[in-house]
């Protein structure tokens, strides 16, 4: 129980940090910011170009829906400007009050989507794994990426006026190659003459929804579980019967009920 002692004093130390509120950016110093997924992380890289430091908190880069910030996460975002999450209940920690002892602004890269273009969540229902009203995954769509992708955007800038010009113009080629993959792909499931599939987990709807392709089943309601032996049996029958045409998985996540199924 030794170990116990010094990080009780290390989370309170970290706890009591921050009380001045978000840190600002000095004269000639970089923009540091850190990212609590993946893929913000990505969207952020792309916009900061040589101009910002962006980093991944989870050093690990695990299962966004599970992860809790360690002792040395809170450590090196205390180093940051900015904390970027994506909101929408996907992260299981309290934003709010890690950004606060840090001394960062937070920024919920989702805040700006319309609540119109929204879907509601599967999960919602499941008290171990409550997104909230609507499904996260936004990002998953081109479109949700880029509303992601402005939002990060005009946060950087706010903070960085200097560089502002320079993160609006890689927005915009940004915005672009979006465009782009968009246009690229289009054709392709418009040749499709079956559009149904299975999710591994709850994360394709907005893709689904852009795309014209249906969603029909997902095998792990909450990240880690198994389907009933029921629901598997509904899931097989579908995939025999032609009622879905392929299963779609998302990184991070245990496949072993998937590929078995498959």
């Amino acid at each position: 129980m030794k170990w116990f002692i010094p990080s009780i004093f290390m989370l309170a130390m970290l706890a009591g940090c921050g009380s001045s509120g978000p840190k600002p950016l000095k004269e000639g110093e970089k923009l540091r910011v850190m990212a609590s997924t993946p893929h913000l992380a990505s969207l952020a890289m792309a916009i900061a170009g040589e101009d910002a430091q962006v980093d991944l908190l989870p050093a690990d880069g695990g299962n966004p829906h599970e992860y809790e910030p360690t002792i040395a996460d809170r450590r090196r975002l205390q180093d940051s400007h900015l904390l970027l999450v994506n909101g929408l209940g996907l992260e299981p920690f309290d934003a709010k009050k890690l950004a606060e002892a840090a001394s960062v602004k937070l920024v919920n890269c989702s805040s700006e989507i319309p609540e119109s273009w929204l879907l509601g969540d599967e999960d919602e229902h499941d008290e171990d794994h409550d997104h909230g009203a609507h499904n996260p995954h936004v990002w998953l769509s081109i479109e949700g990426a880029m509303h992601q992708a402005a939002t990060i955007a005009k946060a950087l800038s706010e903070i960085d006026q200097a560089h502002a010009p320079g993160y609006a113009l890689r927005l915009a080629k940004l915005e672009a190659d979006f465009n782009a993959l968009r246009e690229e792909f289009q054709p392709k499931v418009k040749a499709l003459k079956r559009r149904k599939f299975v999710s591994n987990h709850d994360a394709f709807p907005y893709f689904a929804r852009e795309f014209g392709l249906e969603q029909v089943g997902v095998i792990q309601r909450t990240p880690g579980s198994n389907p009933t032996v029921e629901e598997r049996r509904e899931i097989e029958s579908m995939l025999k019967e032609g009622g879905a045409d392929a299963i779609f998985m998302e990184p991070g996540f245990d496949d072993a009920a998937s590929r078995a199924i498959a």
